[in-house]
């Protein structure tokens, strides 16, 4: 009996042993895999690129197609040339064709029919301009026409004889500060939200308006109604009385446009993208003094330790396939012939993993300076070096190509992100005719007040480069300007490009001081909002949201309405096409030749499978 208690006692023991020795078996393996940096599939794009040659910029998929908008401008007035510049380009991106007439050099009698036209904008403060046309045009509108007011209009002899076809019930001269915009919920994607607008004035007529009115955008303090509309006769009317005619504002347009006739259709991107500049790279230099502050450990174990495995649980939580941009190294010649970089650990370890999360990996550098020769003057305010000759930055672009296929050898990148968003024109020139593997270049949305940035429209280049602005970036804590870009160019190109560094904990003027908790933080704040804002919107890597630029630059739209349905004609239509659908008249019904998926009210996200789509009205 004690035998073989004993006999029991040791065969338990060594059971507990053997399952002890297979957990530390299983922890090896898997840290073996994940730091052999080689356990790795290349990249499945759920959407590539079309051929260059297929790939048509909007400019040119727009040649020969109706024009349906007239504009009205005065190019003697204060602030119009601002206004028109921002909607030549919304109105281009929305693929409406337009015929512009400026009343300052035109006269007034030959202004066109308006009834030759869907829609027509008008770009003056000042109404009188138009004379007695003003009256002309809201007598179109009567009969059925809709028109948008896209500047503030002034408190004119002419305004207050239309006034009332407005929708106002009463103005005064003095103008209110339009300090934030509150747009309602059921008029934009991120809307019932008050965004603060940058460099506020007195830029709002004060106005009251009809119980007939519709307001669709307010200020947050005294509600100074931005954006309303009202019906006129058979016909419609929207005002803009915004004032601000800056690029952030262009979702704001855009929806105000879409809100006449009874229903309108432009295409969209739909796509997120979520960008690691310097990622992979040797491991960032600069102070990390809060690392240690908060995480006593060195600057590269806080990477493999806290930052990374933070972002992983991130990108699992939000569906994020991260893009890394690669950079070689952090050396500052660009005369001598490249140098391969003999530390390659980091680049195999933090590229395969990001691989595998179904990631991709582009290119950010041979080295950390701009692509730039010696006409390029960075005025003091960077200590950037030019390259020599356009051979010079081929011979670096062609070692980091290498470089990539080295240490990543079942990938190949496509997309390349300018260090400090800095482009000349002659490394533009370069990456578009001597770098072919460049199929992307991905710089800023946004000017900063210098002539260094390159800054970029969505769309596609003469020379097939696919044009991917990044729109906002970090930890958006506090910054109510990118806040307020990234709502409006949900409702603009319905997209979200963002992007951070690795060494953003080590800047104090990008939050180190703050420590990544709170950088995390308010990048999970941000991801919050986007999914509630857009929860259909699809989370990419670079390569496929320029696959999806392609398809929306080339893609036209021609809407006509009928008594039961609306028709919708595509052309350029590849394989698929998106576009936001605003239903003012009527709901949509049944779809044929894609799928519509209800967005906020009376706005919809249309997913096409053919180059024509039936959208049935209801109760028709």
């Amino acid at each position: 009996m004690i035998k073989e208690l004993f006999s029991r006692l040791r065969v338990f023991r060594w059971q507990k042993l053997l399952t002890i020795w297979g957990v530390f078996v299983a922890m090896a393996a898997i840290l073996f895999a994940e730091r052999s940096g080689i356990q790795y599939a290349a990249t499945q794009f759920k959407i590539g690129y079309l051929p260059r040659q297929e790939a048509r910029p909007a400019q040119i998929a727009l040649f020969g197609q109706p024009v349906t908008c007239l504009l009205l401008y005065d190019s003697g007035q204060e602030g119009t040339d601002l206004a028109k510049e921002q909607f030549d380009r919304i109105l281009l991106d929305m693929k409406v064709n337009t015929q512009a007439v400026d009343v300052h050099t035109t006269p007034l009698a030959s202004i066109p029919e308006f009834d030759q036209y869907k829609t027509v904008v008008v770009f003056m403060s000042n109404l009188d301009a138009l004379g007695k046309r003003l009256i002309d045009l809201m007598n179109w509108v009567q009969d059925g026409g809709s028109v948008l007011f896209a500047m503030t209009p002034q408190k004119t002899t002419y305004f207050d004889v239309i006034s009332p076809k407005l929708g106002a019930l009463s103005s005064s001269w003095e103008n209110k500060l339009a300090e934030s915009i509150v747009p309602t919920e059921e008029f934009m994607l991120g809307g019932g939200q008050r965004y603060e607008l940058s460099d506020p004035f007195e830029s709002s007529l004060s106005i009251s308006l009809r119980e007939e009115a519709t307001i669709y955008a307010s200020t947050g303090d005294e509600g100074v109604p931005l954006v309303w509309s009202t019906k006129s006769g058979a016909g419609r009317v929207v005002v803009d009385n915004i004032g601000i005619y800056d690029k952030v504002m262009r979702g704001v347009y855009a929806a105000s446009y879409s809100l006449l006739c009874d229903a309108t259709a432009y295409p969209v991107i739909n796509s997120a993208v979520f960008y690691l500049d310097d990622f992979p790279s040797p491991v960032p230099g600069g102070d990390g003094t809060y690392i240690r502050r908060d995480y006593g450990m060195s600057i590269a174990d806080f990477y493999s330790k806290i930052w990374w495995p933070d972002l992983i649980k991130l990108a699992q939580e939000y569906s994020i396939r991260f893009t890394g941009v690669m950079i070689e190294n952090y050396e500052d010649d660009t005369r001598s012939v490249p140098v391969r970089q003999p530390d390659t650990q980091q680049f195999r370890y933090y590229g395969s993993l990001l691989l595998r999360q179904g990631g991709e990996v582009g290119f950010h550098g041979y080295n950390h300076q701009p692509l730039a020769l010696s006409d390029t003057d960075y005025k003091g305010l960077y200590a950037y070096h030019q390259w020599p000759s356009e051979n010079a930055i081929v011979s670096a672009m062609d070692e980091l190509i290498d470089f990539q296929k080295t240490v990543l050898p079942h990938t190949e990148g496509s997309v390349y992100v300018p260090p400090s968003n800095i482009l000349s024109a002659s490394g533009r020139r370069v990456l578009g005719s001597k770098v072919p593997q460049i199929r992307t270049i991905a710089s800023t949305y946004f000017e900063d007040g210098t002539s260094l940035p390159y800054v970029q429209e969505f769309g596609v280049a003469d020379d097939g480069v696919v044009e991917q602005p990044r729109i906002i970036s970090g930890s958006m804590v506090g910054n109510a300007y990118m806040r307020l870009a990234a709502m409006s160019e949900l409702n603009m190109h319905y997209v979200s490009t963002h992007f951070m560094h690795p060494d953003d904990l080590l800047d104090v003027d990008r939050g180190a001081a703050e420590g990544w908790e709170a950088y995390k933080g308010g990048l999970e704040d941000y991801l919050n909002w986007l999914d509630a804002a857009a929860p259909d919107l699809r989370k990419q890597t670079g390569t496929e949201c320029s696959g999806a630029i392609q398809r929306y630059a080339q893609l036209t739209v021609s809407l006509e309405s009928t008594a039961d349905a609306w028709e919708l004609s595509l052309g350029n239509f590849v394989d698929e096409g998106w576009l936001l659908f605003r239903a003012n008249e009527g709901t949509p019904g049944k779809v044929t030749g894609g799928e519509l998926t209800r967005l906020t009210g009376n706005l919809y996200l249309l997913k096409a499978d053919a180059d024509t789509v039936r959208i049935e009205k209801k109760g028709a």
